[in-house]
């Protein structure tokens, strides 16, 4: 084998990695109510009736587009800020405070599986509990 064949097939190589990348790239969610790319520590998953999802980057976006959209929506998945777990929101604690969480559209509120964590949050950022931002009165 010449060196022209194995540079050739390094070049090929290198290519074929860059295409992955980009395409892992092009894959990075991105918000369904204002396009911004998707943290996946704040994600929150709208799943609708039709069985697709739409994802957004931060709860402020996810209320914006979920009061809008009430009779589309099964449930919400959102996302534990400590572990990373996704949980429904009805089962998830939130909390309003000054850290924010998207410079882009201010979000103020945070989410967390266990109450403690929720309470520690509140105490060292100056929040308080919140309701569950997707419940409706129907």
């Amino acid at each position: 084998m010449t060196r022209k064949f194995w540079l050739g097939l390094v070049i090929i190589l290198i290519i074929a990695l860059m295409g992955v990348s980009y395409q892992k790239f092009l894959k990075t969610p991105h918000c369904a109510y204002d396009g911004s790319a998707v943290t996946p520590i704040y994600e929150v998953d709208i799943v609708l009736k039709d069985g697709s999802t739409k994802k957004f980057c931060s709860i402020y976006c996810a209320t914006q587009w979920y009061k809008k959209n009430v009779p589309l929506i099964d449930h919400v998945i959102v996302t534990d800020e400590i572990r990373g777990n996704k949980i429904d929101s009805y089962m998830a604690y939130f909390v309003a405070s000054e850290l924010i969480t998207n410079e882009t559209n201010d979000n103020h509120i945070h989410v967390f599986q266990q109450r403690q964590d929720a309470l520690t949050h509140a105490e060292k950022f100056h929040g308080t509990m919140a309701d569950d931002p997707f419940t409706t009165d129907e």
